[in-house]
């Protein structure tokens, strides 16, 4: 899986505002969790980044989009699922809108829903050659 981008395809319908993301990524991924503000002159959408470094696996970064309607990692499959599990766990169960995990070059996604286990979200995978979305 490459870089994943957890948002809502309706917009307007996912937001996790900074402060709520700074907290809930401590208390998830804890001590271990460095906090980097981005710069403002930066032309970046990101504002924030928390890197994760754990002992026995590579070291990953979660990233808050200033606008708050999104949320991205670069850290492997496995890290990637378990942030996409994490942020939709942020969300109410009764969403306003479908929350998606979508990778980088929008070549597949998978709808997050409350409850899921690392197993569905990737049986659970679309891939956009052979299904895409409407």
């Amino acid at each position: 899986m490459p870089n994943i981008i957890v948002l809502s395809p309706e917009p307007g319908t996912f937001t996790i505002d900074r402060a709520r993301f700074e907290e809930a990524v401590v208390q998830r991924f804890g001590q271990q969790t460095k906090i980097i503000s981005e710069s403002a002159d930066d032309q970046s959408s990101i504002d924030v980044t928390a890197r994760v470094s754990r002992p026995g696996e590579p070291w990953f970064q979660i990233f808050h989009f200033g606008t708050g309607d999104a949320i991205s990692t670069d850290g492997t499959n496995e890290q990637a699922v378990e942030v996409m599990l994490w942020v939709r766990s942020l969300l109410p169960d009764e969403h306003d809108g479908p929350v998606w995990a979508i990778d980088e070059a929008y070549t597949g996604h998978v709808e997050l829903i409350p409850g899921m286990t690392p197993d569905d979200v990737r049986s659970g995978w679309l891939d956009h050659d052979e299904h895409p979305p409407e």
